[in-house]
Protein backbone atom coordinates (compact mmCIF):
# COMPACT_ATOMS: atom_id res chain seq x y z
CA UNK A 1 0.00 0.00 0.00
CA UNK A 2 2.59 2.09 0.92
CA UNK A 3 4.65 1.31 -2.18
CA UNK A 4 1.57 2.27 -4.64
CA UNK A 5 1.23 5.83 -2.64
CA UNK A 6 5.10 6.60 -3.03
CA UNK A 7 4.76 5.56 -7.14
CA UNK A 8 1.51 8.42 -7.40
CA UNK A 9 3.75 10.84 -5.43
CA UNK A 10 6.35 10.14 -7.74
CA UNK A 11 4.68 10.30 -10.85
CA UNK A 12 3.06 13.53 -9.48
CA UNK A 13 6.20 15.13 -9.18
CA UNK A 14 7.38 14.13 -12.54
CA UNK A 15 4.38 15.93 -13.90
CA UNK A 16 4.90 19.03 -12.13
CA UNK A 17 6.38 21.55 -14.58
CA UNK A 18 9.96 22.53 -13.34
CA UNK A 19 10.40 26.10 -12.29
CA UNK A 20 12.68 26.81 -15.61
CA UNK A 21 9.63 25.80 -17.93
CA UNK A 22 7.19 27.65 -15.78
CA UNK A 23 9.21 30.86 -16.42
CA UNK A 24 9.80 29.78 -19.58
CA UNK A 25 6.15 29.63 -20.16
CA UNK A 26 5.36 32.49 -18.28
CA UNK A 27 7.90 34.77 -20.53
CA UNK A 28 6.02 33.37 -23.75
CA UNK A 29 2.50 34.23 -22.56
CA UNK A 30 4.03 37.74 -21.68
CA UNK A 31 5.71 37.97 -24.88
CA UNK A 32 2.22 37.28 -27.27
CA UNK A 33 -0.05 39.57 -25.02
CA UNK A 34 2.87 42.10 -25.82
CA UNK A 35 2.72 41.51 -29.15
CA UNK A 36 -1.02 41.19 -29.55
CA UNK A 37 -0.89 44.68 -27.75
CA UNK A 38 1.39 45.88 -30.24
CA UNK A 39 -1.12 44.84 -32.82
CA UNK A 40 -4.07 46.44 -31.54
CA UNK A 41 -2.18 50.10 -31.17
CA UNK A 42 -0.55 49.51 -34.84
CA UNK A 43 -4.47 49.03 -36.26
CA UNK A 44 -5.81 51.75 -33.83
CA UNK A 45 -3.02 54.57 -35.30
CA UNK A 46 -4.27 53.03 -39.07
CA UNK A 47 -8.03 53.67 -38.54
CA UNK A 48 -7.44 56.86 -36.90
CA UNK A 49 -5.20 58.06 -39.69
CA UNK A 50 -7.84 56.79 -42.25
CA UNK A 51 -10.09 59.25 -40.70
CA UNK A 52 -7.72 61.62 -40.88
CA UNK A 53 -7.44 61.76 -44.44
CA UNK A 54 -10.94 61.33 -45.04
CA UNK A 55 -11.78 64.20 -43.25
CA UNK A 56 -8.90 66.23 -44.53
CA UNK A 57 -9.50 65.43 -48.16
CA UNK A 58 -13.44 66.08 -47.78
CA UNK A 59 -12.34 70.01 -46.57
CA UNK A 60 -9.91 70.17 -48.88
CA UNK A 61 -11.82 68.90 -51.81
CA UNK A 62 -15.13 70.26 -50.90
CA UNK A 63 -16.92 71.06 -54.29
CA UNK A 64 -17.99 74.06 -54.42
CA UNK A 65 -21.86 75.25 -54.09
CA UNK A 66 -23.37 76.08 -57.52
CA UNK A 67 -26.36 78.14 -58.47
CA UNK A 68 -27.90 79.77 -61.22
CA UNK A 69 -26.89 82.48 -63.26
CA UNK A 70 -28.03 84.62 -66.16
CA UNK A 71 -25.08 85.16 -69.16
CA UNK A 72 -25.18 87.52 -71.87
CA UNK A 73 -23.17 86.15 -74.81
CA UNK A 74 -21.97 88.19 -77.56
CA UNK A 75 -23.43 86.71 -81.02
CA UNK A 76 -21.17 89.17 -83.16
CA UNK A 77 -18.00 89.92 -83.03
CA UNK A 78 -16.66 93.36 -83.00
CA UNK A 79 -13.70 94.32 -84.93
CA UNK A 80 -10.74 96.49 -84.73
CA UNK A 81 -8.32 97.48 -87.68
CA UNK A 82 -5.19 97.20 -85.42
CA UNK A 83 -4.66 93.34 -84.40
CA UNK A 84 -3.43 93.80 -80.94
CA UNK A 85 -5.96 96.24 -80.20
CA UNK A 86 -8.49 94.13 -81.65
CA UNK A 87 -7.28 91.23 -79.54
CA UNK A 88 -7.17 92.89 -76.40
CA UNK A 89 -10.64 94.92 -76.19
CA UNK A 90 -13.17 93.12 -78.87
CA UNK A 91 -15.65 90.78 -78.14
CA UNK A 92 -16.29 88.34 -80.25
CA UNK A 93 -19.35 86.01 -80.76
CA UNK A 94 -19.46 83.42 -77.59
CA UNK A 95 -17.41 85.86 -75.84
CA UNK A 96 -19.54 86.21 -71.96
CA UNK A 97 -20.29 90.16 -71.86
CA UNK A 98 -21.72 89.95 -68.20
CA UNK A 99 -22.97 87.46 -65.58
CA UNK A 100 -26.11 88.49 -63.71
CA UNK A 101 -28.10 86.55 -60.42
CA UNK A 102 -30.82 84.24 -61.75
CA UNK A 103 -33.91 86.32 -62.38
CA UNK A 104 -32.32 89.43 -63.69
CA UNK A 105 -34.64 91.91 -65.28
CA UNK A 106 -33.13 92.45 -68.96
CA UNK A 107 -33.89 95.19 -71.39
CA UNK A 108 -35.63 94.51 -74.54
CA UNK A 109 -32.41 95.89 -75.93
CA UNK A 110 -30.47 93.18 -74.62
CA UNK A 111 -32.79 90.51 -75.23
CA UNK A 112 -32.90 91.04 -78.65
CA UNK A 113 -28.90 91.90 -79.24
CA UNK A 114 -27.61 89.10 -76.75
CA UNK A 115 -27.72 85.15 -76.38
CA UNK A 116 -28.99 84.99 -72.60
CA UNK A 117 -29.01 81.82 -71.03
CA UNK A 118 -29.15 80.07 -67.69
CA UNK A 119 -26.01 78.20 -66.74
CA UNK A 120 -25.77 76.77 -63.10
CA UNK A 121 -21.76 77.44 -62.10
CA UNK A 122 -19.72 78.20 -59.10
CA UNK A 123 -18.95 81.48 -58.35
CA UNK A 124 -15.34 80.86 -59.32
CA UNK A 125 -16.83 79.30 -62.54
CA UNK A 126 -19.10 82.60 -63.27
CA UNK A 127 -15.65 84.82 -62.44
CA UNK A 128 -13.97 83.48 -64.88
CA UNK A 129 -16.79 83.95 -67.99
CA UNK A 130 -15.68 87.76 -67.46
CA UNK A 131 -11.92 87.73 -67.26
CA UNK A 132 -9.81 89.07 -69.75
CA UNK A 133 -6.48 86.97 -70.73
CA UNK A 134 -3.34 88.90 -68.99
CA UNK A 135 0.40 88.94 -69.28
CA UNK A 136 3.35 89.87 -66.60
CA UNK A 137 5.36 93.01 -68.24
CA UNK A 138 8.36 92.47 -67.65
CA UNK A 139 10.65 95.89 -66.17
CA UNK A 140 12.97 96.36 -69.62
CA UNK A 141 9.24 96.15 -71.47
CA UNK A 142 7.79 99.26 -69.76
CA UNK A 143 8.20 102.72 -71.16
CA UNK A 144 11.07 105.10 -69.89
CA UNK A 145 8.75 106.94 -68.09
CA UNK A 146 7.25 104.43 -66.69
CA UNK A 147 10.82 102.99 -65.79
CA UNK A 148 12.14 106.23 -64.34
CA UNK A 149 8.60 106.36 -61.95
CA UNK A 150 9.43 103.00 -60.23
CA UNK A 151 13.28 104.09 -59.81
CA UNK A 152 12.24 107.34 -58.27
CA UNK A 153 9.95 105.14 -55.87
CA UNK A 154 11.79 103.12 -54.87
CA UNK A 155 15.23 105.56 -54.11
CA UNK A 156 12.20 107.13 -52.10
CA UNK A 157 11.63 103.68 -50.11
CA UNK A 158 15.04 103.59 -49.48
CA UNK A 159 14.98 106.99 -47.85
CA UNK A 160 12.44 106.91 -45.68
CA UNK A 161 13.85 103.01 -44.52
CA UNK A 162 10.65 101.41 -45.79
CA UNK A 163 10.75 98.10 -48.12
CA UNK A 164 9.58 98.94 -51.78
CA UNK A 165 6.82 96.56 -52.57
CA UNK A 166 6.99 95.97 -56.16
CA UNK A 167 3.77 95.75 -57.62
CA UNK A 168 2.55 93.11 -60.47
CA UNK A 169 2.87 94.80 -64.04
CA UNK A 170 0.47 93.08 -66.37
CA UNK A 171 -1.58 93.73 -69.59
CA UNK A 172 -4.64 92.28 -71.18
CA UNK A 173 -3.91 90.36 -74.21
CA UNK A 174 -6.85 88.99 -75.09
CA UNK A 175 -10.22 90.15 -73.66
CA UNK A 176 -11.85 87.02 -72.91
CA UNK A 177 -9.80 83.78 -71.58
CA UNK A 178 -12.80 81.44 -72.17
CA UNK A 179 -15.59 81.51 -74.89
CA UNK A 180 -19.14 79.50 -75.16
CA UNK A 181 -19.26 76.58 -77.54
CA UNK A 182 -21.47 78.50 -79.94
CA UNK A 183 -21.44 75.83 -82.39
CA UNK A 184 -23.22 73.59 -79.56
CA UNK A 185 -26.33 75.85 -80.38
CA UNK A 186 -26.34 73.94 -84.06
CA UNK A 187 -28.90 75.72 -86.35
CA UNK A 188 -29.36 79.12 -84.09
CA UNK A 189 -28.60 83.14 -85.88
CA UNK A 190 -28.41 86.04 -84.10
CA UNK A 191 -31.93 87.15 -86.01
CA UNK A 192 -33.68 84.17 -83.85
CA UNK A 193 -33.41 86.75 -81.06
CA UNK A 194 -35.73 88.96 -83.16
CA UNK A 195 -38.22 86.52 -82.03
CA UNK A 196 -37.29 85.89 -78.57
CA UNK A 197 -34.71 83.89 -76.76
CA UNK A 198 -34.13 80.11 -77.91
CA UNK A 199 -33.25 78.61 -74.91
CA UNK A 200 -34.60 80.35 -72.06
CA UNK A 201 -36.31 76.97 -70.28
CA UNK A 202 -33.07 75.45 -70.06
CA UNK A 203 -30.43 75.23 -67.67
CA UNK A 204 -26.98 74.79 -68.73
CA UNK A 205 -23.39 74.08 -66.99
CA UNK A 206 -19.77 74.55 -67.30
CA UNK A 207 -19.45 71.98 -69.98
CA UNK A 208 -20.69 73.99 -73.29
CA UNK A 209 -17.60 76.67 -72.07
CA UNK A 210 -13.64 76.31 -73.58
CA UNK A 211 -10.82 78.00 -73.11
CA UNK A 212 -9.76 79.96 -75.50
CA UNK A 213 -6.09 78.62 -77.30
CA UNK A 214 -2.69 80.62 -76.55
CA UNK A 215 -1.78 83.18 -78.89
CA UNK A 216 1.07 83.44 -81.25
CA UNK A 217 3.81 85.41 -79.43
Amino acid sequence: MEKEKLEKIKEQVSQKPKPTEQKANLSQTGKKRLLNKKILIIIGIIIVMAGATVLFRDAIFKKAPKQIYEVAIMVRSQRSNDPNEDARSSLKAGDVLLVQAEGHSWSQTEKISYLILKMNLTEEQASKLTQPKEKEVKFKDLSEEEQERIEEEKKRAEEEGREYMEEPRTETILARQYRIKMEKFEGFKPADLLSGQPFEDEIFTWSIVEKKPKMDK
